[in-house]
């Protein structure tokens, strides 16, 4: 729910408006304290030493400047070429109140952004005047900042709104095919677990890493048009099998589709190349090194990993050191021997992952 501001004309906005009065005379100082106070402004904060005025900026918020032009070390006009990025970044208002009346001062101070110039001995009404419209100005510019986050929030949210519901439709599709050729969908979800483990060794960006986390998840899904007779075949393939099961990477391309969104777009990715091999033997394009992208490197390890650790029709289930010894033989020839080495490391983070993850399967309901 959107935060509710006070109105720029609500009386506890002035009243509550933080005021910095600079002037090197400790009477005209001790005046505007008198006179704020009694307009209903009392949070008024004077200073003789212009020096001290960043310093106080640092500390303390202040919606307007009262400042003298007249001052030792530090004239008004170099007082405003400091705070140049308060006054245009963050909207502090500024009304110089001097004796100095020559045009070329005037114009100076307003250059560098004073919103008004009003000269000694100034009439009290009007001073107020000029203050309460200073004040509505900051307040205008506060409650323009203060919309802007709110829409940008609204937008982030929006947004990740948006990627979840992205994110769900790649779950779904990904469970679809699964369940056609494997143990009812964990496999994708220990390819996934996998695959952002080692990307997040491997030093992937936040971003990258959840879109792979997401992505890898389709990396199998042009198994959907392979035969059920190849795919739950309980006996080694023959040739002409093996190259009905290749074609299951340009599937996935095609299920896929070409869509701008980046999880789709690393997911046909990763369905077209998790198969190739780093010495250039794999398929389907016999893509060698780091032509490969990375998300398909990635992917290739933790899926073979996956298959080698899990019971297939054709065979039982590797113990994970056996498996972890074919990974590691293979580095270099099937797979990328840095993202291997990282593979190692997260090797038993990774176990304790899929343990978990199988222990909540077994849970009964």
């Amino acid at each position: 729910m959107a935060t509710e501001h006070p109105s720029r004309l609500d009386p506890a906005r002035f009243r509550a408006a933080r005021i910095l009065a600079v002037d090197d005379q400790p009477g005209n100082i001790r005046l505007l304290e008198a006179l704020l106070e009694e307009a209903g402004y009392p949070h008024l904060t004077g200073l003789t030493d212009p020096t001290q005025v960043l310093e106080f900026l640092d500390r303390e918020p202040v919606d307007l400047l009262l400042l003298d032009m007249r001052m030792p070390i530090l004239d008004g006009l170099s007082v405003l070429a400091l705070l140049q990025e308060e006054i245009h970044r963050d909207g502090l208002q500024v009304i110089v109140l001097t004796a100095q009346t020559e045009r070329e001062t005037r114009l100076a101070a307003l250059a560098h952004g004073a919103r008004d110039y009003i000269t000694k001995p100034f009439d009290n009404e009007e001073l107020l005047c000029r203050v309460r419209n200073a004040l509505e100005t900051r307040f205008l510019y506060q409650d323009r900042d203060n919309e802007t986050e709110r829409l940008d929030a609204m937008v982030r949210e929006r947004t990740a709104q948006l990627a979840e519901t992205q994110f769900e439709l790649v779950r779904c599709l990904a469970r679809a095919g699964e369940f056609r050729d494997s143990d009812t969908g964990s496999h994708i979800l220990r390819v996934s677990i996998g695959c952002r483990l080692l990307a997040e060794a491997a030093g992937l960006s936040a971003n990258e890493v959840e879109l792979i986390r997401y992505a890898s998840m389709m990396h199998d899904i042009g198994k959907i048009g392979v035969a059920d007779r190849i795919l739950h075949k309980p006996a080694r393939l023959t040739p002409d099998e093996f190259e009905e099961i290749k074609t299951h990477c340009r599937y996935g391309v095609e299920i896929i589709g070409n869509h701008a969104a980046d999880v789709t777009q690393m997911a046909r990715s990763i369905a077209l190349t998790h198969h190739e091999r780093w010495d250039g033997q794999g398929y389907p394009q016999g893509l060698k090194g780091e032509e490969i992208p990375i998300a398909g490197r990635i992917t290739a390890i933790i899926d073979v990993y996956d298959a080698l650790t899990s019971i297939r029709p054709y065979k039982p289930a590797f113990p994970p050191e056996d498996a972890l010894t074919v990974i590691r033989e293979a580095a270099g020839s099937q797979f990328d021997p840095e993202l291997v080495s990282r593979f190692l490391e997260i090797h038993a983070e990774l176990r304790q992952q899929l343990d978990d993850l199988a222990h909540d399967n077994a849970a009964p309901a």
